[in-house]
């Protein structure tokens, strides 16, 4: 870069952050990234460098959420691939300060020459399942206990009377009690300490 005669922009190209990810922390990486990415200049030099681009391949599943999360808040434009060759997507996620992030996806293909092929669009059998290896998973498949109740099952939970529903004949059998029922009666004698007087309840406290 320094001994560069043009002042346009500089474009640096790494091949594999995975692999300097398995070499360098990923503080260190980051701060490396950030620092050439915002380098203007030379340092003794007063040359101009230009804009300083840093274009890097993340193989995202050689890492945690963590690495990953840290390096994408770092870039500008994220680009993630998937599919086949025969059919590929790259979705973009492109960040500029002070808009809101853009998302784009674009459908290709590589060709056995590795020449590429843009469409117009996912193909006709993704549209219609987008996950076609993924099957329907019943989550009440493995559950020690019953979702659902039978008919049998059903009738018993509606005919039970829970203790706190009192029907009316519930009712009247406690209140009007039969001449060869039992009765109860709730014999109170004051004690020394109990507070009579509703006016001041709190004047036992001695505040």
């Amino acid at each position: 870069m320094c001994r560069r005669t043009d002042p346009g922009p500089v474009t640096i190209a790494l091949d594999s952050l995975s692999w300097l990810l398995l070499h360098l922390p990923c503080t260190t990486l980051c701060q490396t990234l950030h620092t050439l990415s915002h380098q203007d200049s030379c340092p003794g030099d007063s040359s101009p460098v230009g804009q300083v681009r840093v274009l890097g391949l993340l193989h995202e599943e050689l890492h945690g959420p963590g690495p990953v999360g840290a390096l994408s808040s770092l870039a500008q434009t994220e680009v993630t691939l998937g599919g086949a060759m025969g059919q590929a997507s790259a979705h973009i996620l492109c960040r500029r300060p002070r808009q809101c992030p853009t998302h784009q996806t674009h459908w290709f293909s590589i060709l056995p020459d590795f020449s590429l092929v843009l469409q117009e669009g996912p193909p006709l059998e993704l549209k219609a399942n987008p996950y076609p290896h993924t099957s329907p998973v019943d989550a009440s498949s493995h559950l020690t206990f019953n979702l659902h109740l039978s008919k049998k099952e059903r009738e018993a939970r509606d005919s039970l009377t829970l203790p706190f529903q009192f029907s009316s004949e519930k009712q009247q059998a406690l209140l009007h009690s039969g001449p060869g029922q039992a009765t109860s009666h709730i014999f109170y004698e004051p004690d020394a300490y109990d507070d009579l007087d509703q006016e001041d309840p709190d004047d036992d406290l001695d505040i």
